[in-house]
């Protein structure tokens, strides 16, 4: 069930309406609308994975010189060492030296943090980058993954496949 929708009003102008149109083109919201509901989820997000204890899901990207001193090993072995945390490893070759390493992890915040900080700051990683996102549910209704745009994606719905429209 849909929750029942309420009208508030914003007032803004100038240089921030502006960009704020521009920002809802290149997100391709189809109104103002649904670029504040946007903005706002993204803030519930952030303000979740901001407490430590928290469930969390974490990816890590890591570049690096495969040739710089067994490298490739250490990061195997921090890993080794939160095996219940690491959910997925993806390894691609970017040229005859650098590696892109894209980990997927899974726990409470606090302890993704930590694993992500270790292997970032392992010896030989050249630039390491951590993006968080709540594991749990940030909204309990229905609305969860209603955000008015069009995507590709090929997952299931547990609400089925035309049990809502995107507008």
């Amino acid at each position: 069930m849909k929750d029942v929708l309420m009208r508030f009003s914003v007032a803004i102008g100038g240089e921030l309406l502006r960009r704020f149109d521009e920002y809802c083109d290149k997100h391709r919201y189809p109104n103002r609308s649904e670029a504040v509901r946007g903005l706002i989820r993204a803030a519930l997000i952030e303000e979740a994975v901001d407490e430590e204890t928290s469930d969390a899901m974490g990816v890590v990207t890591l570049i690096y010189d495969h040739h710089a001193g067994r490298v490739a090993e250490r990061l195997t072995e921090i890993q080794h060492q939160q095996v219940n945390a690491v959910v997925t490893t993806t390894h691609f070759h970017l040229d005859a030296r650098r590696c892109l390493e894209v980990i997927l992890l899974r726990g409470r915040t606090k302890m993704v943090r930590k694993l992500a900080d270790d292997l970032i700051g392992t010896k030989g990683v050249e630039t390491g980058r951590l993006v968080l996102a709540s594991a749990s549910p940030i909204l309990q209704s229905g609305d969860a993954h209603d955000h008015g745009h069009d995507h590709d994606h090929d997952h299931d719905h547990p609400h089925g496949e035309h049990g809502h429209s995107h507008d």
